[in-house]
């Protein structure tokens, strides 16, 4: 008699994993049906509110939520964000990024044919008998109005995407249902083993809903039409109450109205538990549950109850010693391994990024071999919550004595502040890059209107330089766009003038100045004495690289630039014949008269290049010019003849090659010979200046 109430219990039992396999099973053909059925919520959009109650502020996780929460893909919402105090650091973050100040500010949005019309920011104060984020809730509902005939609700630490305003609120747009939620899939940070624990439970949880008959509304992310709103006195229902999903829930289907889980909506959350920390979670999500949905709680207990009941039993028969005890435990093992695959493929379609999939993937371990640990260590959370009734909730104590009647036994005063470096609005940022691009003008050449003098920044020049800095800085604010010429003509004409002016010529300013706007940005240009020695540079590299297999150390005149006329009569061929043209592109008019530097030989202009100026006119450029040829006399620098050059370089040969020291290392006297095609001789002078190291 006791084997066959085994044998049938064991049963049932095998029939329960059975069912709970397949419900997961039936997920994803329920999802596909109700996509098909809502499709993605891009059609029939009502305008909607959504309310966020927030408590601090995480430096990675808040402005992200924001950025993707006020960029939503829905054609007309608005957005309440309600928190406890002023100096909570993300009213303080979010005060200063969008500029507005007063008891309730609002923030408009600037563009007419922008989604999101409005952010309002509401300061609900410290609650007394309820909890704070009911409080900042039922703060939140008083800034309503009638336009609003959707209700959304999210929590801040959720992560989602552009589309889940649309999505969330696609039953109640298509009128299929009044309420809509969904529900979160909880994802390790990193693969510790409560963080691995706490998805695993939390997904065998997401998997199984989804039915009518079972939906609750999740508070992390649900929405409510206005006018199932209106009749359940929303804000006079939460009053005392410690809960808000529950308990909207709880009265929503005893008035007669279904709640829609969008299975493709599942939002992933990242979690890195301790110990204490998931004890803490599980047991304060399970306390809740017991005193706001008690039909929910006795039948989670039951079904837990009932699965630990029958692994027990099995385990106990098998240490006594009953062999028949393998085949439901076998039987039950098989199963799980399908559960597990059907599981993976659920969040593997759900979740694209490659990241959280293998995060997720970290935990299938426990799926295949330790379905009986951790469903026992679930059934045992549950059991923790059979006499609890305080929980911790961000810091602040509660215990629930009714389903209305919450008391506040602790909160801590801390004093949180903003970290430094945080990342501003994306909406924000998009907003002054649009309004930058309409007034930014670009830099032009200089063309302002003339500066007068006042008597105190005018003093007497010295000399003939002093005389023309002056009428250069004339010419160069002179209205209207003037050649490079006709700044010369002016600075030469200022500079006949005389040296030494009296303090009567001066002439006194007009009694009432107008001011001039301020001059544009210009390039100030180069040194004069930079382009003739790059352009001269240039040429006589090409010219080295074309001898330099003919070239010899004996090539090389001692202290000389240039080198030598090669021998063959090929190579003086190959030798450029052309002129190098130099010029000459002074940009204070002090220097248009100066001559190029020593050593470059000095000709009158010949060659005059003609160029536009800004105007568009043609205007030839400054002409100095400076001509020369290969053949000119190199720069003299201090050293030996070619004779002394070429004794001493027979003397090097009679004593062994002298190479190039290159050190490899800190070493002292570790010198590398390099070989004799890579040598490099250096002129050697009997004085110490001109020695080479």
């Amino acid at each position: 008699m006791i084997e066959r109430f085994f044998l049938i219990f064991w049963g049932c039992w095998l029939l329960l994993v059975l069912f709970a396999a397949i419900r997961v099973f039936a997920f994803s053909f329920a999802r596909r049906r109700q996509d098909k059925r809502w499709g993605d919520g891009t059609k029939d959009h009502k305008p909607a509110v959504v309310i966020v109650p927030v408590k601090g502020f995480d430096v990675q996780s808040s402005p992200r939520f924001f950025d993707t929460l006020f960029d939503q893909d829905y054609s007309n919402y608005r957005v309440i964000v309600t928190f406890e105090a002023w100096h909570d650091p993300v009213a303080v973050w979010l005060k200063e990024e969008l500029e507005v100040t007063g008891d309730s500010p609002l923030w408009c949005h600037p563009e007419e044919n922008s989604s999101l019309k409005s952010i309002t920011l509401v300061c609900a104060g410290v609650s007394e008998n309820e909890g704070q984020k009911v409080h900042n809730q039922r703060a939140a509902f008083k800034h309503l109005t009638d336009s609003d005939e959707i209700i959304a609700f999210a929590d801040a630490d959720i992560v989602f995407k552009s589309n889940w305003l649309a999505k969330l609120v696609a039953p109640i747009n298509q009128t299929t249902h009044p309420l809509s939620t969904t529900y979160r899939w909880l994802v390790p940070k990193r693969p510790t083993l409560p963080n691995q624990i706490a998805s695993v439970i939390n997904a065998s949880i997401t998997t199984q809903g989804g039915w009518e008959s079972t939906n609750v509304l999740w508070g992390g992310s649900m929405a409510v039409a206005r006018s199932v709103f209106n009749s359940l006195d929303v804000p006079q229902l939460l009053k005392g109450s410690l809960n808000d999903d529950l308990r909207l829930s709880k009265a929503a289907r005893a008035a007669g109205n279904r709640v829609a889980f969008v299975r493709s909506l599942i939002l992933p959350t990242l979690i890195d538990f301790s110990w204490s920390d998931f004890f803490e979670f599980a047991k304060r999500q399970y306390t809740q549950v017991k005193f706001f949905s008690p039909i929910l709680y006795r039948g989670t207990n039951f079904v837990l109850g009932f699965y630990a009941l029958g692994l027990l039993s099995l385990l106990g028969a098998l240490i006594y010693g009953y062999f028949l005890a393998w085949i439901p435990i076998a039987a039950a093992y098989i199963i799980d391994q399908f559960r597990s695959l059907a599981r993976q493929q659920i969040y593997l379609s759900l979740f694209s990024e490659n990241g959280i999939q293998r995060k997720l993937f970290s935990a299938s371990w426990l799926e295949h071999m330790l379905t009986p640990f951790w469903m026992l260590l679930h059934w045992l959370l549950l059991v923790s919550t059979w006499t609890q009734s305080k929980i911790t909730w961000a810091g602040i104590s509660y215990r629930i004595i009714a389903k209305d009647k919450t008391r506040i036994l602790n909160r801590p005063v801390v004093a949180e502040r903003l970290p430094v470096g945080v990342p501003g609005l994306a909406l924000i940022a998009a907003l002054n890059d649009r309004n930058r691009g309409s007034y930014t003008q670009p830099i032009r050449p200089v063309s302002t209107a003339p500066i007068t003098p006042t008597p105190q920044t005018l003093a007497p020049p010295i000399g003939k330089a002093a005389a023309v800095e002056t009428s250069a800085s004339e010419a160069i604010v002179a209205p209207g766009p003037m050649s490079a010429r006709e700044v010369l003509e002016k600075a030469a004409g200022a500079a006949t003038t005389s040296d030494h002016p009296t303090p009567d010529k001066v002439e006194a300013p007009p009694a009432a100045p107008t001011p001039a706007p301020a001059p544009s940005l210009s390039h100030p240009g180069v040194s004069p004495f930079v382009t003739p020695l790059t352009a001269l540079a240039r040429p006589l590299r090409s010219w080295r690289s074309q001898t330099k297999e003919q070239a010899s150390p004996k090539k090389y005149l001692a202290g000389s630039l240039a080198p030598s006329r090669p021998r063959k009569k090929e190579d003086r061929e190959r030798t450029p014949a052309h002129l190098i043209q130099v010029h000459f592109h002074p940009t204070n008019p002090n220097l248009a008269e100066s001559r190029p530097p020593s050593g470059l030989p000095s000709t009158e202009p010949s060659l005059v290049e003609s160029t536009p100026d800004v105007t568009g006119n043609e205007e030839p450029l400054l002409p100095i010019t400076a001509v020369t040829t290969h053949e000119s006399t190199p720069l003299s620098f201090p050293g030996e003849s070619k004779s002394a050059h070429r004794a001493h370089f027979r003397r090097s040969r009679s004593m062994g090659y002298v190479g190039q020291r290159k050190a490899k290392s800190s070493r002292v006297n570790d010198v590398s010979y390099c070989s004799k095609g890579q040598r490099t001789f250096h002129p050697v002078s009997k004085s110490p200046a001109g020695r080479s190291s």
